[in-house]
């Protein structure tokens, strides 16, 4: 069984994704096995959420800006 629920309000647990608070409008099982939550405005897998806190719900945001800085290699081809 899920730790979330439909109706949850969560956050991406890479900050990289933004600040924005998603609630959870539908839960679905995989092919694979792996579950996802939906949203309005797209999916994730579930492993890459969050419960949102009740400070960040009541900000209506991300409350934590410890943004992990990604690096882009870029290849070229002669």
């Amino acid at each position: 069984m899920s730790e979330f629920k439909v109706g949850d309000l969560v956050v991406t647990k890479d900050p990289f994704y933004g600040e924005a608070l998603y609630t959870i409008r539908d839960i679905h099982l995989n092919y694979q096995g792996k579950s996802f939550a939906l949203f309005d405005s797209g999916f994730w897998i579930l492993t890459g959420i969050r419960h949102a806190t009740p400070k960040e719900i009541a900000a209506g945001h991300r409350l934590d800006h410890s943004v992990q800085h990604h690096e882009m290699i870029v290849g070229r081809i002669d």
